[in-house]
């Protein structure tokens, strides 16, 4: 991995740290380098100005910058957070597809399309009518936002999804809790403790905590085309070709080595703060994050900057398996879900290893051979 050759400052006005931020990402793969690159800038440009959180999106972008260099120095935890938030598996990116994936796509035939209309009608009148009173009458109905959601397609994805995580238990790791089930009146009581069937918002509101619980375990699927990719990057396409990793500009260094010293500005931390404060960010568990390298005595040998091509496979395997992909039959109009698949690594049996099953059936018993002529 390209990792970084200068320490990072304990603070940056916040031009250097968008540009810091830009190149450190630069360096990340090919496959989700343009993601990661874009969802910077689009939270840089979005508040540029007039900003009343500005300190605390620095702290968390100066926070951001010392992931993405463990990641580039060979933070393995660091680079698979960048893969899942890449690849909409967690994060930001994560919550803009689900937010497209809950809106329903419209009646299936035109009988549904008139009962839709019908529906509407009388709401648009009443809500006009609302208006020009001035009032509205009574308050709003609680915990309705999943009434607006495509729950036939959510549901069809909570079922797919559990039997996906029991044919991947042994092969990938799910985020969260796993998918139970696929019923919503699961928390709804059958009747009160007078004997008498829940009232409506009652189990409107069993409903909503019941949706809430499951949307936070969808997992959304990707396009076609980036599907495809990732399950090729699963097989290797990294290794070499337009996925590989760049390689990092070495450093300019000074002809003259001199003398290791201590410089004025180090002498004044250590006589005005503690020792473990000053040397915090040279510790071990730091030392990706913050580019900081322990030259004492002690500072013990330097941690790898290397990840390897399998196991970046391994990672891109196990997110796959974790992605589905979405189609849509034109007749029926019903969804269908692909997942991703664990690839077989066993090579295929030789002709001399083939020769060690002849003459016997798939148990291992012998097969009778014909009467002899």
């Amino acid at each position: 991995m390209p990792a970084p050759t200068y320490p990072l400052p304990s603070s940056l006005p916040p031009l250097h740290l968008y540009r810091h931020l830009l190149r450190e990402s630069s360096y990340l793969p090919p496959a989700f380098r343009a993601t990661i690159a874009l969802t910077i800038r689009d939270r840089f440009h979005r508040n540029r100005k007039h900003d009343t959180r500005a300190k605390s999106r620095l702290s968390r972008a100066l926070s951001a910058l010392r992931s993405l260099r463990a990641a580039n120095s060979g933070d393995k935890n660091a680079m698979a957070g960048l893969i899942s938030k890449a690849f909409a598996r967690s994060g930001s990116r994560r919550r803009e597809l689900m937010a497209q994936f809950v809106n329903p796509q419209g009646p299936n035939d035109s009988q549904a399309l008139e009962a839709l209309l019908d529906e509407a009608g009388p709401a648009t009148g009443s809500v006009a009518s609302e208006t020009a009173s001035g009032a509205a009458q009574g308050p709003r109905p609680k915990n309705v936002f999943f009434e607006k959601w495509d729950r036939p397609k959510l549901l069809q994805i909570l079922q797919s999804q559990k039997q996906q995580q029991r044919d991947t238990k042994g092969t990938t790791s799910w985020p969260g809790t796993a998918v139970r089930g696929s019923d919503q009146d699961q928390f709804v009581p059958k009747l009160n403790i007078w004997g008498n069937p829940p009232v409506e918002s009652l189990v409107r509101a069993k409903r909503a905590h019941w949706w809430r619980r499951s949307a936070d375990k969808i997992m959304p699927p990707l396009g076609k085309g980036e599907w495809d990719l990732l399950g090729r990057l699963s097989t290797g396409a990294q290794d070499g070709g337009e996925w590989a990793i760049p390689e990092r500009r070495h450093s300019a260094r000074p002809l003259a080595q001199g003398q290791s010293s201590l410089r004025a500005s180090d002498w004044e931390a250590y006589a005005t703060k503690p020792a473990a404060t000053v040397e915090k960010e040279q510790s071990r568990s730091r030392q990706r994050r913050s580019g900081r390298k322990d030259t004492g005595p002690y500072g013990g040998r330097e941690r790898s900057q290397a990840v390897s091509p399998r196991w970046f496979r391994r990672v891109y395997s196990r997110t796959w398996q974790l992605t589905p992909s979405i189609t849509q039959d034109p007749n029926t109009l019903r969804y269908s879900f692909t997942w991703g698949t664990a690839q077989s690594k066993l090579p295929a049996a030789t002709e001399a290893q083939l020769e060690i099953f002849e003459g016997v059936d798939k148990r291992g018993h012998k097969l009778d051979k014909g009467p002899a002529s």
